[in-house]
């Protein structure tokens, strides 16, 4: 059986340019396609990456693009809808911190990160 050199990646996303990115990494030229003809740039709320995401992305060289556009997020506070304070958890101790951001940032770094 011959060695996969190539792939096609359905989708351009998130996940999208990071696959590509491992593909590369393990040999396999890729080529992602998604259907809409804008970007999701301004498209999603906020999210964080834990340091075992940041350290997946590391695998594929984003992990620096990523930090760049997060912020450190050392403990979280839950409030109510009227901002009354409902909690108070600590980071993930021992651990570096997890990484704030907004999806369309996290998706600009990746998708610039995979084309470079």
């Amino acid at each position: 059986m011959a060695a996969v050199k190539t792939a096609l990646v359905i989708g351009g996303g998130i996940a999208g340019p990071v696959t590509a990115l491992a593909l590369r990494k393990a040999g396999i030229e890729a080529t992602v396609y998604e259907a809409y003809e804008i970007t999701a740039d301004g498209v999603g709320g906020q999210l964080t990456i834990a340091p075992n995401g940041l350290d997946a992305l590391g695998i594929v060289g984003a992990d620096d693009a990523v930090r760049a556009v997060g912020l450190p997020m050392v403990r979280t506070i839950m409030t109510d809808g009227s901002g009354r304070r409902m909690g108070e958890f600590p980071g993930l101790v021992g651990l570096p911190p997890s990484r704030a951001l907004w999806r369309p940032d996290l998706y600009r770094a990746l998708h610039d990160h995979a084309l470079a």
